[in-house]
C-alpha cells in the first residue's frame, strides 16, 4: 500500500473531559477524533460562535482533525412512530453546527429500516438417491423448507424515504456529507434506502461488525456499497449462532483485516479508520491494541 491510513479515535472513548482528550489522542497515536454531536457532557449543537472556535482550538491544538460528528437514532429511528418534524430540526442542528465546525463529515445509525422485497425461491426437491443413508422409499421425495419470502412494508419505506429526502436537501444546504449504517438493518436495507434518496451528499458508514452480520457476503457489500464508502468505523467482534455477535478487540474478531483492508484499497478508500471501542469494558487499552494491530497490517 502506497497512501498511509488515517487513524482517529472516538473521543468520549477516553474517558475524560473535553479539552484533555485532544492530548491523550495525540499521546496514543491518533492524528484525528469523532465526536458524538449530541453527548450528555457536552452537546455541540448547543455552542455559540465562541464555544464553536474554542473547540476547534481545543481540538487543533494538539495536532488533531475533527474527523466528523455521530449520531444515533435509535431502535425506532425513522419509522411511522416517530415525529420527523422533530428529528429533522435535530438533523438541522447538527448539520448547521458541523459546517460551524467545518467538520467534513456527519455519520448516522439510521436504527431499523425496511428490508426490501425478495423474489420467491423455488422449493428443492431432494431425491432419495441425493438423499444418502437416509432410507425412504423411491416414489418419496423429501422438499426443504421454503425460505419465507420478504415483503417491502410500503408504510414504513414511505416514512423513511420521506425523511431522507429532507435531510438530502439540509445536507446540500449545509454542504456536509451523511455517511449512514445501520446496526439494526441489512446492507441491501441501506441500499434501497439510499437509493431511494438519490442524495449525492449521501454515503456509508462502513461497520465490520455489520458485514459479519450480514447475508451479503464481503465481495457483494464491496462491489455494491464500495464507491460509497465515506467512513469506515475501526471495530470488531467474534460471530456466533444465528449471527449473533459479541464485541472484541480489533484483531481478536472474526473480521479478516487482511481481506477488508485489501478490498478498502481496491476501492481507493483514503478516508478515516475512527477505532470504537464503546462496547467494551477496557476502552483505552482496545484504543491501543486497535492501533497497533491496524498500522501492522498496514506495513
Amino acid at each position: 500500500m502506497n497512501t498511509p491510513r488515517n487513524y482517529a479515535a472516538v473521543a468520549s472513548a477516553f474517558m475524560a473531559e473535553v479539552r484533555a482528550i485532544p492530548k491523550l489522542a495525540r499521546q496514543t497515536g491518533f492524528s484525528g477524533l469523532m465526536f458524538d454531536a449530541l453527548a450528555p457532557q457536552l452537546n455541540l449543537t448547543e455552542l455559540s460562535a465562541t464555544g464553536r472556535r474554542e473547540f476547534r482550538h481545543a481540538v487543533t491544538a494538539f495536532d488533531q482533525q475533527l474527523v466528523g460528528l455521530r449520531v444515533d437514532l435509535g431502535i425506532r429511528g425513522l419509522s411511522p412512530s416517530v415525529d420527523l418534524d422533530r428529528v429533522l430540526n435535530q438533523f438541522s442542528r447538527v448539520l448547521e453546527t458541523a459546517g460551524g465546525l467545518m467538520s467534513p463529515l456527519v455519520c448516522v445509525d439510521l436504527g431499523p429500516l425496511p428490508e426490501p422485497a425478495s423474489p420467491p425461491k423455488p422449493v428443492k426437491k431432494i431425491s432419495a438417491d441425493e438423499a444418502g443413508l437416509i432410507i425412504i422409499p423411491q416414489s418419496a421425495a423429501v422438499e426443504e423448507p421454503a425460505k419465507e419470502e420478504k415483503k417491502l412494508d410500503p408504510v414504513f419505506a414511505a416514512s423513511v424515504d420521506t425523511a431522507l429526502v429532507a435531510l438530502g436537501e439540509l445536507a446540500e444546504r449545509f454542504s456536509v456529507m451523511v455517511a449512514f449504517r445501520s446496526e439494526l438493518s441489512s446492507f441491501a436495507a441501506l441500499q434501497r434506502a439510499m437509493i431511494a434518496a438519490r442524495c449525492p451528499w449521501f454515503g456509508v458508514d462502513l461497520d465490520p461488525v455489520s458485514i459479519l452480520r450480514d447475508e451479503w457476503s464481503p465481495n457483494e457489500i464491496f462491489s455494491t456499497m464500495g464507491p460509497l464508502i465515506r467512513h469506515v468505523r475501526g471495530r470488531d467482534a467474534i460471530l456466533g449462532t444465528e449471527r449473533r455477535t459479541k464485541p472484541a478487540s480489533i484483531g481478536r474478531g472474526d473480521t479478516k483485516w487482511d481481506q477488508l483492508l485489501g478490498h478498502l484499497d481496491e476501492t481507493a478508500y483514503h478516508g478515516w479508520i475512527t477505532i470504537d471501542p464503546m462496547e467494551l469494558n477496557d476502552r483505552a487499552a482496545a484504543l491501543q491494541s486497535g492501533l497497533k494491530f491496524l498500522r501492522l497490517h498496514d506495513a
